[in-house]
C-alpha cells in the first residue's frame, strides 16, 4: 500500500512538471497542422497557366519545374519543401506584378516627358495628373500584395521547421505601399475637368520619376535574388499599347491608365482573394483558425503585448537588431502591427528575442562599469582606496532597484507564458532571468550599503573591506564567465550597431572629466559611481516602466 502511494505521488508530481511540455508538444502538432492547412490551399488555389514556365533554381546545376512540383500529392508529405516552393512562387509573380505596374508607370511617364519637351503643356499637365490620380487607384491592390505577404510573415517558421525557409518579399512591397499613401494623404482626388497649374504638374512629374526610378531598382534586386527561372516569351507591353492606340499620343495615355485599372482588378482577383487570403486574415471556419496555446494565457498574453508594443521605451532599441529566418528585423518591424490571436506566436518570439538582445547588453554594460570603477579603485585612486570601494558598494547596492525592474519585468513575461520554454531557442529568457536573480540574490545576502562603513573604525573598515572585496571578485569572476560564454553565441540572435562599453575606454573618459577638477583622484571614482548609478536608474525607468510592464502588472492585479 506504501509503494502504491508513493508510485502515485510520483506520477502526481511528474505529469505537474511536464503537463506545460505535453501542452506544448501538442500545441506544436496543432500549429504545424494549421500551417500545412494554409500552404496546402495556396498551392492548390494557384493556377496551373500561372506557373507553367518556371523552374525553381535548387543548386547551380539543379533545376526543378514548378508545374511538376505543384502537382497534386507531389510533396506533400514534405511540408516544410511545400512551403519553400510555395513562397518561392509567391515572392516571384508578386516581383513580377511590381515590374508590370513600373512597365505601364513608365510608359506614361515617357508620353509625359514627350509632351512636356514638345511645350504641349496641356497634354503635358492632362499626362501628368491622369498618371497620378490611377497610381494612386493601385492603393488597393498594393494593400492585398502586402496583406497577403504581412500574413505569411506571420508563420513562425523557426517553430515549425528548425531550418532556413524563404522570407516573403514584405519590405519592398511596404515601400510601394507607402509611397501611395503619402500620395494619396497629401493630395485629395483631383478633377481632371479642372486641371492643375504647371507647376503643381511639374511637382509631380519630378517625384512619379524618382519614386520609379527607386522602386525599379528594388524590383531589379528581387529579380537578381529570386531562385526563380522565368523561361516564358515576355512580350512588349508598350508595342502592344501603341499599336492598340494607332499612334494617338493623348489616346495611348488614357488606354495605359485604363489597362492599369484592369490589371489591378485581376491582380486581386487572382493573387489575393483566389488564394484565399482574405479567408485567414479573418477565418469564419475552423480549418483556418490559427491553434490557441490555451484561451487564458492567448487572451492575457495579446492584451500583454498590445500595452507593451505602443509604450516610448522600445525606441531606445533602435540600435538593435534580431536575427530571424536568417533576416534583421529592427523595433520598428517588430512592433509594426496590433498583435492578435493569427500573430500572437510570431509576435511572441520577436520581442522576446528583442528583450534577449537588450537585456544582455544591459548586463554586459553593468559589469563592465562595475570593472571599470574596481579598477580605479586599485589604481586611479589608491590614496583614497577604502573611500573608493565605500562608494563603489553604495552604488552597487543602488543597483538593486534595476534588477528588481528587470525581475518583474521577466517574471510578467513568465507568468503569461509568453516565452519560449526551449533552452535553446534564440528567444528564451530563462538565461536573463537567472543572471537577475542571482545578482539579487548576492546583493540581498551580503550587506553592501554606506551605513554598514558610516562612522566605522579604520580597522573594522579594513577587515569589513577585506572580506567584501574576495566575496565581490568572487561572485564578479564566477558570472563573468558565464556571462562571456553566452556573449560569444550573441551574433546568432542579435546584430548591435551599438558597442558594448569598452572598460579603459570609459576609464579615459572618466579621467578627462575629472582632471579638469579639484582633486580628480577622488573626482574620478565619483564621476565614475554617479555614472553607473544614472545607467542604472535609466535602465529601470526605460526596460521596466517605460516599456509598459507597470501597466501589465497593474492590469494583472486587477
Amino acid at each position: 500500500m506504501k509503494l502504491y502511494s508513493l508510485i502515485l505521488v510520483f506520477i502526481v508530481i511528474f505529469k505537474m512538471k511536464t503537463g506545460e511540455g505535453i501542452e506544448s508538444f501538442s500545441y506544436r502538432e496543432d500549429y504545424r497542422n494549421y500551417i500545412k492547412i494554409v500552404v496546402n490551399h495556396i498551392r492548390s488555389r494557384i493556377r496551373s497557366n500561372e506557373i507553367r514556365n518556371l523552374k525553381l533554381q535548387q543548386d547551380s546545376k539543379n533545376t526543378i519545374s514548378i508545374l511538376e512540383a505543384f502537382q497534386k500529392n507531389k510533396y506533400m508529405q514534405n511540408t516544410r519543401r511545400n512551403y519553400s516552393f510555395t513562397v518561392s512562387v509567391l515572392n516571384f509573380k508578386y516581383t513580377e506584378i511590381l515590374k508590370k505596374f513600373l512597365d505601364y508607370i513608365d510608359i506614361i511617364l515617357n508620353k509625359c516627358k514627350q509632351f512636356n519637351d514638345k511645350h504641349l503643356l496641356e497634354n503635358f499637365i492632362y499626362c501628368v495628373t491622369s498618371l497620378a490620380e490611377e497610381v494612386k487607384n493601385s492603393k488597393t491592390m498594393l494593400e492585398n500584395l502586402y496583406n497577403a505577404m504581412k500574413f505569411i510573415s506571420y508563420i513562425d517558421v523557426r517553430f515549425v521547421f528548425q531550418s532556413i525557409v524563404p522570407n516573403v518579399i514584405i519590405d519592398e512591397i511596404d515601400f510601394f505601399q507607402q509611397y501611395i499613401l503619402q500620395r494619396t494623404s497629401e493630395t485629395s482626388s483631383l478633377d481632371l475637368n479642372s486641371l492643375p497649374n504647371l507647376n503643381d504638374s511639374e511637382t509631380n512629374f519630378k517625384n512619379l520619376n524618382e519614386f520609379y526610378t527607386e522602386a525599379l531598382e528594388k524590383v531589379n534586386n528581387l529579380f537578381q535574388n529570386s531562385n526563380i527561372i522565368d523561361t516564358s516569351i515576355k512580350t512588349d507591353l508598350t508595342f502592344q499599347l501603341k499599336e492598340c492606340s494607332n499612334g494617338n499620343d493623348s489616346y495611348l495615355v488614357y488606354l495605359t491608365c485604363s489597362k492599369l485599372n484592369s490589371f489591378y482588378n485581376e491582380t486581386i482577383e487572382i493573387w489575393y482573394e483566389n488564394l484565399g487570403f482574405e479567408q485567414f486574415l479573418n477565418p469564419n471556419t475552423l480549418e483556418f483558425k490559427p491553434p490557441k496555446y490555451s484561451e487564458i494565457i492567448l487572451n492575457d498574453g495579446i492584451k500583454a503585448f498590445n500595452i507593451l508594443r505602443q509604450e516610448i521605451g522600445w525606441k531606445k532599441m533602435n540600435h538593435i537588431n534580431i536575427l530571424y529566418n536568417g533576416k534583421q528585423l529592427g523595433v520598428d518591424r517588430i512592433m509594426k502591427d496590433k498583435i492578435d490571436n493569427i500573430n500572437f506566436q510570431i509576435k511572441k518570439e520577436h520581442v522576446t528575442q528583442l528583450l534577449r538582445c537588450r537585456y544582455t547588453e544591459i548586463i554586459k554594460n553593468y559589469h563592465v562599469l562595475l570593472s571599470a570603477i574596481l579598477y580605479i579603485c586599485n589604481y586611479d585612486a589608491k590614496l583614497f582606496k577604502n573611500n573608493c570601494l565605500i562608494k563603489l558598494f553604495d552604488s552597487f547596492n543602488k543597483s538593486k532597484k534595476m534588477f528588481e525592474g528587470l525581475n518583474k519585468a521577466l517574471n510578467t513575461l513568465k507568468n503569461l507564458s509568453i516565452w519560449s520554454d526551449n533552452n535553446n531557442s534564440h528567444s528564451n529568457l530563462q538565461k536573463i532571468l537567472k543572471w537577475v536573480d542571482d545578482i539579487l540574490c548576492f546583493l540581498k545576502n551580503n550587506e553592501f550599503s554606506y551605513d554598514k562603513f558610516s562612522g566605522q573604525p579604520d580597522y573594522y573598515k579594513n577587515e569589513a573591506f577585506e572580506m567584501l572585496l574576495n566575496t565581490f571578485i568572487n561572485f564578479r569572476n564566477i558570472f563573468s564567465i558565464d556571462l562571456n560564454n553566452d556573449i560569444s553565441n550573441m551574433n546568432g540572435r542579435c546584430i548591435m550597431t551599438k558597442p558594448f562599453y569598452e572598460k579603459f575606454k570609459i576609464i579615459n573618459n572618466f579621467k578627462i572629466v575629472a582632471s579638469s577638477l579639484n582633486n580628480p583622484s577622488t573626482q574620478v571614482y565619483l564621476n565614475a559611481c554617479s555614472f553607473f548609478e544614472i545607467f542604472c536608474e535609466n535602465v529601470y525607468t526605460f526596460c521596466y516602466e517605460g516599456l509598459g510592464f507597470r501597466k501589465v502588472n497593474r492590469l494583472n492585479s486587477n
